[in-house]
């Protein structure tokens, strides 16, 4: 990916952090529309989430293990100033469940994990199948990409999700937001 088709950092964090703040306030659902390509994603941080300081790109604190993003040391390195670069997010649609670590400022695909693969077959059904699979997963990302920069974009941001986002952050009781399911 050029220079020119990179996310800018700072949105790539703040998806992150959207998707974090999303599945965190018990919201990690998000029905699509027609438009979007209908159904619904569920989906929740998992395992590992990775800070960097304002400013770089370097990581400075990496948090793992089985729920990190409830952790105290989480929510410090937020408080703290220091920003997501690396997420690693669950995601399950219908009966399939997906997992994958979103990396840097290009929302870069890094660690992914399909559901099952078809038992029986040739190579290439199975060969399709993993296709199609891999294929479900990037679309569910950029859905998810699609929601949040159209709401980022949106007088909601600054008015509404932001100053949530901000008291969530601080251990306050706005997890549920102010309204709507644009959150």
């Amino acid at each position: 990916m050029s220079e020119e088709e990179q996310v800018p950092g700072h949105i790539a964090s703040d998806f992150y952090l959207w998707l974090w703040y999303r599945s965190e306030s018990g919201r990690g659902h998000i029905d699509l529309d027609a438009e979007e390509g209908e159904g619904a994603i569920d989906f929740w941080v998992q395992e590992r989430l990775a800070f960097r300081v304002q400013g770089e790109q370097k990581v400075s604190a990496v948090i793992t293990g089985e729920h990190p993003s409830g952790s105290p040391e989480a929510r410090a390195a937020l408080t703290g100033g220091k920003v997501i670069r690396d997420l690693r997010l669950a995601m399950k649609r219908e009966d399939r469940e997906y997992q994958v670590t979103l990396k840097g400022p290009s929302v870069e695909i890094s660690a992914a994990k399909l559901p099952g693969l078809v038992k029986s077959g040739d190579v290439a059904e199975i060969l399709y199948e993993r296709m199609y699979l891999y294929e479900e997963l990037t679309w569910m990302i950029s859905a998810l990409f699609r929601r949040f920069s159209t709401l980022r974009s949106s007088d909601q941001w600054g008015r509404g999700v932001l100053p949530a986002m901000r008291i969530w952050v601080s251990g306050g009781d706005e997890a549920e937001g102010t309204a709507g399911d644009g959150y």
